[in-house]
């Protein structure tokens, strides 16, 4: 026995490479395709550039506190500023910070600011606009804090589910996103990414073993059955892409890409798929893993008593779960609810809104997605578990 054990492991240990080497190659593969004859602007003069600039003075400041608006500052201020990034570096001008409710960014004296330069080739000059202060510290001490506490406490399962969610970001930022913007369906795009993430992360987490495949069925039915859904409901309610909020720009936006027509319609269906993948795959791992270790303890276990406990697990994850996501949802949309009900919106103004509509498929196809993960995981991973022993 001890004589096969070391070739076993070597086997396994090599399909688990080459699963991860395919996945890594094939977003390579799609972020090359996504770079490739990218469309341009249809106004080939006209530019908007976003980058930094400090103050370097603040000529003067016109505004006043609002205190019984929250101390919101209303009015405006005078700066000088000098570009920090980009082709127009060193450049120094004049700029006007508006002030209000919406935008409360008080600059003051070596404040770096995030700002939009707008130039027009066939004119002199440039115009900036500023947008935000900039929190790049900000941010990389979060991202340092966040990863620094996920090696500490998880180490080596820590650090590998970092990578995956890496390679997920990376999949979303720089494949999917990218050839949307050349017109290609998003739904499809999602299922592709949503394919490859999950392959990705439980192979990097747990090799190919019974466990992981197991998890990975199951998290890909569940999704399948979450944009199914969607969809459908979708279709009866009259919502898509069309029906969000940012509808407009995006078509307008397409109008600047010659020969591209972008598919805003799917936008709605891959959204509720990446935002419930993450929670259908911790689902669908922790079933996994749970009849696995119950057949290791006990290898009398009949594939229905191990399909039994399994279910009996997961009902007591799907409660806190499905509460989680669809509060998710409901925080995310909080802004909304309280403006539908300070206008004085009667119940069934509030439940036949477009909006509320959408919100309530979001909610509800990611949480069916979730309860699912649990009989299909169940399923897969006792009927794995019961197969054949390979011998070693």
């Amino acid at each position: 026995m001890k004589k096969n054990l070391k070739p076993q492991n070597k086997k396994r240990t090599l399909i688990d490479i080459c699963v991860i080497l395919i996945c890594a190659a094939a977003l390579i593969g799609g972020i090359f395709l996504a770079r490739d004859s990218a469309p341009k602007e249809a106004n080939p003069y006209y530019t908007v550039e976003y980058e930094l600039v400090r103050v370097t003075q603040v000529l003067f400041d016109n505004y006043t506190v609002d205190h019984e608006a929250e101390d919101v500052p209303r009015g405006s201020q005078s700066l000088n500023v000098v570009v920090l990034t980009g082709r127009f570096k060193g450049e120094t001008m004049p700029v006007t910070n508006y002030l209000g409710p919406l935008h409360e960014k008080i600059a003051k004296q070596g404040s770096v600011l995030t700002v939009t330069i707008t130039a027009d080739s066939r004119e002199d000059g440039f115009q900036i606009s500023i947008v935000n202060y900039d929190f790049t510290w900000l941010l990389v001490g979060m991202l340092a804090l966040f990863v620094i506490a996920v090696v500490i406490i998880g180490r080596k399962k820590g650090v590998m589910s970092l990578i995956g969610l890496l390679y997920s970001l990376i999949a979303i930022v720089f494949f999917l996103i990218p050839m949307w913007l050349k017109g290609y369906p998003a739904l499809p795009l999602t299922l592709v990414c949503c394919l490859f993430i999950t392959v990705f992360g439980f192979t990097l987490l747990g090799g190919v073993t019974k466990k992981t495949v197991s998890a990975m069925l199951g998290t890909l039915l569940c999704v399948a059955v979450s944009a199914v859904f969607a969809i459908v409901c979708g279709r009866i309610a009259r919502v898509s892409g069309l029906t969000m909020d940012e509808a407009e720009w995006l078509l307008d936006e397409s109008q600047m890409l010659p020969g591209v027509t972008l598919n805003v319609r799917g936008l709605f269906v891959s959204g509720i798929i990446i935002s419930a993948l993450g929670a259908v795959m911790d689902v669908a791992m922790s079933i996994a893993s749970s009849v696995n270790e119950l057949n290791e303890v006990d290898p009398t276990l009949s594939k229905k008593r191990l399909f039994t406990s399994g279910m009996n697990i997961g009902r007591d994850m799907i409660g806190t779960m499905t509460n989680t996501l669809i509060l998710a949802f409901v925080g995310s949309s909080l802004n909304l609810v309280i403006i539908m009900f300070a206008a004085g919106m009667q119940p069934y103004q509030l439940i036949n809104n477009d909006d509320t509509i959408m919100e309530v498929i979001r909610a509800v196809a990611g949480s069916l997605g979730l309860v699912l993960a649990v009989p299909l995981t169940a399923a897969a991973a006792s009927g794995f578990a019961k197969r054949k022993k390979e011998e070693v």
